[in-house]
């Protein structure tokens, strides 16, 4: 079995303004929006940051999919 990244949950995470996330993590309110919109995926770094401010588990930020490897 093998996991892949589905839909982000960042904006489900949120418990502060997209500005001040943005502000936290050092990226721009557009790179914010490209991760909620899914146009662009957080690497693991961002990842793991992002749940240390937000207070949740890395796993969390995004739905995960599971699949058989063939």
């Amino acid at each position: 079995m093998a996991l892949r990244k589905g839909r982000c949950r960042l904006k489900d995470q949120l418990n502060i303004s997209q500005a001040e996330f943005a502000r936290k993590m050092e990226v721009t309110e557009s790179t914010v929006s490209h991760w909620i919109t899914g146009r662009q995926k957080m690497n693991l770094d961002n990842a793991v940051l992002a749940s240390r401010i937000l207070h949740c588990k890395v796993e969390d930020l995004y739905e995960w999919i599971e699949y058989k490897r063939l």
